[in-house]
């Protein structure tokens, strides 16, 4: 009977399995609510199961990415360390000198190297922009130095990093990457990189800076209106400053009749050797 007729695929098992005396030759291709039903169930689970797998690989690339960030970090927070020739009398606070004399002595975690108070290198960098007004950035709040003080930009030097690009990576970490693309120049402000040696005291876990640090004033070429900054993490906040205020503002701090800045005094030193020609003449 034509409205019994199987497709072909039932026809063929049919002739193929003749002894089969309960096959009453109607079409097993149309699902029935309960077939239907476990067809949903199943593709439900297959898409659960798919699901699953996404997620677990993204997960792991996740982690995986995560450990290579970390490594990375932990890198970042290994020094170089150096020790002064034998014979050689350690050098007064703010003082040249010639980083040639340093003899390297291995790296060492940043924590240590603060802690053991070791010889390391680092940078100042002074930001200027287009119109010469002074960039400062303010501390973050949980941070063992210096708490919510005022300041510049500062980085230590990685290992085998010369001293410009310790500049650079500075000002891309603190204030984002973007600026990079808008630096003018970038001027060494003294001819020898300064030696720094601040005991920070008690109330700063006894850390002691022995820093080689370069000075560095970098100019940008656009106004602070016009730059996009993307601040680090341990940054709070930061502010834009004609020269004639910054000057006031240090005085005072060094006066004692407005405490404000980190280390007032060594800042002004170096404020003082900008080559304020180059500014804008609106300063």
């Amino acid at each position: 009977h034509p409205q019994n007729r199987c497709n072909f695929a039932s026809m063929s098992r049919r002739q193929q399995l003749p002894h089969l005396a309960h096959y009453d030759g109607r079409c097993t291709s149309r699902a029935t609510p309960k077939k239907r039903a476990l067809i949903i169930i199943a593709l439900v689970v297959i898409l659960a199961i798919h699901a699953r797998l996404l997620i677990t690989n993204n997960l792991s690339r996740f982690t995986q990415t995560k450990k290579s960030i970390t490594a990375e970090t932990v890198l970042l927070e290994d020094l170089g360390v150096f020790k002064l020739p034998s014979g050689l009398q350690e050098p007064p606070h703010m003082s040249d000198l010639d980083p040639n004399v340093l003899i390297q002595n291995g790296k060492k975690h940043i924590g240590d190297v603060h802690g053991e108070g070791l010889i390391h290198i680092g940078a100042w960098i002074f930001v200027t922009d287009a119109d010469g007004l002074f960039l400062l950035i303010q501390r973050g709040p949980e941070l063992v130095t210096c708490p919510n003080a005022w300041g510049i930009v500062g980085e230590h030097t990685t290992p085998d990093e010369e001293p410009i690009e310790t500049a650079k990576r500075g000002i891309s970490e603190e204030l984002g990457d973007e600026l990079l693309d808008e630096i003018k120049s970038i001027q060494n402000l003294t001819e020898l990189p300064q030696y720094f040696l601040i005991d920070w005291g008690k109330e700063n876990k006894n850390r002691v800076d022995r820093q080689l640090t370069y000075i560095w004033h970098v100019q940008l070429g656009k106004r602070h209106e016009d730059l996009h900054l993307v601040l680090d993490d341990e940054v709070a906040n930061h502010k834009w400053l004609d020269m004639e205020t910054f000057m006031e503002q240090l005085n005072e701090d060094i006066n004692g009749t407005h405490e404000m800045f980190c280390i007032p005094i060594e800042m002004k030193r170096y404020f003082d050797m900008i080559d304020i020609s180059n500014l804008s003449s609106k300063i």
